[in-house]
């Protein structure tokens, strides 16, 4: 916060100067430029003048903060300064008190200026190693000469720090005493050239170190350049050495290119020679090759010839085949023919056979079916009581109606009992019908079937008796 106050003091103390000295100087270098003959530009140049100062300067501190100082824009404004003040003081001119009243007010503007660029420089840290520090005013008042030596030092050899300088400067006293302790008050002369040597090297900015170190490196130096003299030396003659052995190589590699060519021109005579004798064989082997053509196309045409022959003769052989095999078709077909009407007749006369049959058997199962109602009636009439039996069923017989339902019901069974036995003496088995057959055949719920097949069964068994007695 003080330095903020402090930085706007020192501003508005400059803007101070700057403005009062511009007003002070304005009147004068006016006055001089009309003067001059400047006429009607002579109220414009002093404004002119200050204006690029102050833009020099300005421009100056802004470059040196960007660090990217440009030293001409400082001069030239000193410059105009120094104009500005010359052109005061001609206007107040012989009056020395007018003379430097015309100059401080620029001067201190400068100063301020001056100030602001060097704390600029230090923060921007582009000056601080190049300002060299210059002994206090107390060392000069002191010992002027030998401070001006320090100072000379100095800049002749940009040592920009004092207390650099200063040590150097002790320790070269040092090294004196030394030398005046080693060899007595007349040691210049008594010392070594290289022990001297050292105090003019001091003098050059070197330390007492650096110095009596120097011949060593010298040394080493020498020594170093010795070193890489001989090393160029053995690399130039192993360099030499293996031009040598390049040239020998080469040389080699000539002979070896001298004798690959001797080698392929050898190769390509005898290449041409080869491809002489393959052309020959390969001319031989096509004349052969065109013989056993002309002798392969005689052949196929032979060939062609006897397959034309066996063809034409295939052909005719297949015609008469052909005309053999209709042939043979037809008597196939007449046979084939006489061979279904036999079939025919002989269906025909099987049919007839089996209707006969049939019509026999039927009539066989007529006589057992009689001849067994026929016994049946008989051990009716001949077991006792059977009379009785008869009147009262006939008396109880109600109607003439109910007789004639159940004779028709009788007539029914009688003859589905017929058809089963004729199925039955047609395969001459009592097991040729099952009881489904019966149930299917007359649609008769299981009871009914069963008495119908029963009833046949045992008129079969009757009727074989029968005939076996016959037989018999």
């Amino acid at each position: 916060m003080v330095q903020k106050v402090l930085i706007g003091t020192v501003a508005a103390a400059v803007l101070t100067i700057a403005t009062l000295g511009f007003i002070g100087s304005y009147t004068a270098v006016t006055k001089l430029a009309r003067a001059k003959g400047f006429g009607a530009f002579a109220d414009a140049f002093p404004v002119a003048v200050d204006a690029g100062i102050i833009a020099f300067l300005a421009l100056d501190l802004l470059l040196t903060w960007r660090r990217i100082p440009y030293p001409l824009l400082r001069q030239t404004a000193w410059g105009l300064t120094a104009a500005t003040i010359a052109f005061n003081a001609v206007a107040a001119w012989p009056d020395p008190v007018g003379v430097g009243m015309h100059g401080v007010i620029p001067i201190l503007f400068v100063i301020a200026v001056e100030a602001a660029r060097h704390a600029v420089g230090r923060i921007a840290d582009i000056t601080a190693d190049k300002h060299i520090e210059s002994p206090p005013l107390s060392r000069w008042f002191l010992n002027p000469f030998n401070t001006f030596v320090i100072w000379r030092r100095q800049r002749l050899w940009d040592i920009r720090s004092y207390a650099a300088v200063i040590d150097l400067e002790r320790q070269a006293r040092i090294y004196r005493a030394q030398l005046r302790k080693q060899h007595g008050r007349r040691w210049r002369r008594k010392a070594s050239a290289d022990q001297l040597l050292v105090l003019d090297l001091v003098a050059d900015g070197m330390s007492v170190e650096e110095a009596i170190d120097l011949p060593y490196q010298e040394e080493k130096r020498q020594a170093e350049a010795e070193a890489k003299r001989q090393a160029e030396a053995k690399a130039k003659a192993e360099a030499e050495a293996e031009a040598k052995h390049a040239a020998e190589l080469r040389d080699v590699e000539a002979e070896a290119k001298r004798r690959a060519e001797r080698a392929e021109a050898e190769a390509a005579e005898a290449e041409a020679k080869s491809r002489a004798e393959v052309a020959a064989e390969a001319a031989r082997l096509e004349v052969e090759a065109k013989r056993r053509e002309a002798e392969a196309a005689a052949r196929v045409v032979e060939a062609e010839t006897e397959a034309k022959l066996e063809a034409i003769a295939r052909r005719r052989r297949e015609a008469e085949a052909e005309a053999e095999l209709k042939q043979r078709e037809q008597q196939g077909r007449a046979r084939e023919m006489e061979r279904q009407q036999k079939f025919a007749q002989a269906a025909a006369e099987a049919e007839e056979v089996r209707r006969q049959e049939l019509a026999a058997a039927q009539d066989r199962a007529q006589r057992v079916a009689a001849e067994a109602r026929t016994r049946s009636a008989t051990s009716v009439s001949l077991r006792p009581g059977a009379t009785g039996s008869a009147s009262a069923s006939g008396a109880t017989s109600g109607s003439g109606a109910g007789a004639v339902a159940l004779g028709g019901q009788r007539s029914k069974r009688e003859s589905e009992v017929e058809q089963v036995l004729a199925r039955l003496l047609e395969a001459d088995s009592p097991e040729a019908v099952s009881l489904e057959d019966v149930m299917n055949d007359f649609g008769l719920k299981q009871t009914t079937a069963y008495d119908r097949l029963k009833s046949a069964r045992v008129l079969f068994e009757d009727a074989k008796q029968t005939t076996d007695t016959r037989s018999a």
